[in-house]
């Protein structure tokens, strides 16, 4: 008997709307085309650029030159979905509580928390066991 592996498909597979409305809500697109593209931004971002960065002192300026740019997002609402983008991309489903909250306190729904992290963990490859 043949075996048959869904695994790649599953991740491929699109929710069907049953009615699709002429304009979209915040219910049915809850992320904005800028607010996916701080998404996929945030992939390439380390832990590192989650904390705050230090002034370089004279000497440390000296012999490495200057303060490299902050990996920080001018927008307040905007650098929250980074923090939690980027927890999301290095920890999985286990994200701190501290970044979900903080994406509340920035004015961000569940929905849309929701969505960064499904959009977040269709994106990464899918866990393979290695034949015994």
């Amino acid at each position: 008997m043949a075996f048959i592996d869904f695994a790649d498909a599953a991740h491929q597979a699109l929710p069907i709307a049953i009615s699709v409305p002429a304009h979209p809500t915040a219910e049915t697109q809850p992320l904005s085309p800028l607010e996916h593209r701080v998404v996929a931004l945030a992939r390439e971002d380390g832990l590192g650029t989650l904390r705050p960065q230090r002034k370089r002192g004279w000497l440390s300026r000296l012999i490495f030159g200057p303060t490299p740019p902050s990996a920080m997002l001018a927008n307040e609402q905007l650098e929250a979905l980074r923090r939690l983008a980027v927890h999301a991309w290095h920890q999985g489903y286990t994200l701190p509580v501290s970044a979900l909250k903080e994406a509340r306190a920035a004015g961000h729904s569940e929905a849309k928390i929701g969505a960064v992290i499904d959009i977040i963990g269709r994106s990464k490859a899918p866990f393979r066991r290695l034949a015994a």
